[in-house]
């Protein structure tokens, strides 16, 4: 299987140069964060400078890089789009941000919702293509049970259409701990036990909560070629660096044939398309053909169970939300001396070695993006440019502090995709409502970084080690992308 799709990435010509250039950069600088302490770093400045620090660029999407940074940035399309094209990437947008009903209704191009759901549109989970919110402020925030069965399944929803009843609200108690810096100061961090409560009684079904990502990007990451995802990832720890990331094979829905996961936090998902099948359904309750009605023999399950054969999204409106996601715009990081002077640090740590800076994506020649569907999409005439996602996409153990409660998605408990880390500086710019991981728990970057442990122990150790200058000079440096 490994051999076939490397076999396939080289017909189809796609360059490697840029990724390997960078793997070689990114084991010379992890060997030398090995043999120096953190202290070392400012003299490794100059060198970094010299090199311009190829792993960075300001043009974090390619040609889908947009100047702007602030907040509206995450909702613009894509800039090369043609006037055609953007009445397409509108349509799609509309069945995204617009709220969805219950059936039957006069807007039958968006009836369906339900009867139980979590939100009644992809925005609302996703606030302005951004991430979500948790239960006190909002929505965006979903619980996956532990314990399926026929009356819950795999996911908690917390609403219902009238007439029929939720299956419970979020509930959650807060566990504190503290991580001591090199300095002295104190960092206080906070975890959520989360349940549910239904009919007055909490649950002891473990619930796992998962925060909902932004959007950007995605389209560019749905084109990355399975090799290249699969060229990074070492189970076995083959060269001993520490990192064992592991890629997350999942059947394609399409052909049911093996693929590397690469969306959702657990790497769950092997297209943008399923992806957003996959949460019409999940989360508003919105059958297609990806996800037709579930039959159910138990009667509170049959009483709340849409039963109507037909898919409540049609193909042609699905691929339209995808086909809208694909394209929107990645904001321009920031470039210059502060930014590479973080760069160099966030290298030195060993960061790079699982966020890995660039890929190589393949779009097609007309620079709409679309999921590759085998039967349609053609490398021919495609348009091969380097993006900057800061990810490898692979699952990696990142320790017992961020372990979810059982295993889930074909992954262990301790493993999580490496997140994305574009545009994480205007997901982070609002310090009263930052919340990033996988649950949302930490309240800033510094905090994110206080987590990781697993794989990136050492990583967190070091920026633990780091001097009040240096820290804030990496912490420049991610706001930046």
């Amino acid at each position: 299987m490994l051999l076939a799709l490397r076999a396939s990435n080289a017909a189809h010509g796609l360059p490697l140069r840029v990724l390997l250039t960078l793997t070689v950069i990114i084991v010379l600088f992890s060997s030398a964060c090995n043999s120096k302490s953190p202290r070392d770093i400012n003299d490794d400045q100059n060198t970094a400078n010299k090199t311009k620090l190829s792993l960075t660029s300001n043009q974090s999407g390619g040609s889908f890089t947009i100047a702007s940074r602030g907040q509206q940035s995450l909702q613009r399309p894509q800039p090369n789009l043609s006037p055609e094209q953007q009445l397409e990437w509108a349509v799609g947008k509309s069945f995204a941000t617009q709220a969805w009903v219950a059936a039957p209704a006069t807007t039958k191009a968006r009836d369906g919702l339900g009867p139980l759901f979590n939100t009644n549109s992809c925005t609302g989970c996703h606030v302005r293509n951004g991430q979500g919110q948790l239960p006190e402020n909002g929505v965006g925030l979903i619980l996956r049970l532990g314990s399926s069965s026929p009356e819950l399944g795999e996911q908690l929803q917390d609403m219902a259409i009238p007439g029929a009843k939720p299956e419970g609200s979020v509930n959650w108690q807060s566990i504190s701990s503290n991580v001591a810096m090199a300095d002295g100061r104190h960092y206080q961090l906070k975890q959520r036990d989360y349940r549910f409560e239904s009919l007055g009684h909490v649950s002891q079904i473990a619930a796992s909560a998962r925060l909902a990502p932004a959007l950007i990007g995605m389209g560019l990451i749905d084109n990355i070629s399975d090799a290249d995802i699969i060229a990074n990832s070492d189970p076995q720890d083959r060269d001993g660096d520490g990192i064992s990331g592991r890629v997350n094979l999942r059947k394609n829905k399409t052909d049911e044939q093996a693929r590397p996961g690469r969306f959702g936090w657990k790497a769950s998902q092997v297209s943008l398309h399923e992806q957003v099948a996959l949460a019409f359904f999940e989360d508003m309750g919105i059958t297609s053909s990806l996800h037709p009605a579930k039959p159910c023999a138990e009667k509170p399950c049959v009483a709340q169970t849409n039963t109507n054969p037909e898919p409540e999204i049609s193909n042609k409106l699905l691929v339209a939300v995808s086909d809208y996601i694909a394209n929107l715009a990645v904001p321009a990081a920031v470039q210059d001396d502060a930014s590479q002077q973080g760069a160099a640090i966030f290298t030195q740590l060993g960061c790079a070695a699982c966020h890995i800076p660039a890929f190589n994506t393949s779009l097609p020649a007309g620079q709409f993006a679309k999921s590759p569907d085998p039967e349609k999409f053609s490398n021919i005439g495609a348009v091969i440019e380097t993006i900057y996602p800061y990810s490898d996409l692979l699952l990696h153990d990142m320790g017992i502090g961020l372990a979810d409660q059982y295993p889930t998605d074909n992954a262990a408990a301790k493993e999580w995709r490496t997140a994305p880390l574009w545009g994480l500086g205007i997901r982070a710019s609002n310090s009263n409502n930052t919340r990033l991981l996988h649950d949302g728990r930490a309240r800033s970057i510094t905090e994110a970084i206080l987590w990781h442990g697993g794989e990136a122990k050492a990583s967190k150790v070091g920026f633990t080690q780091l001097s009040n200058p240096e820290q804030t000079a990496l912490l420049y440096f991610l706001k930046a992308l």
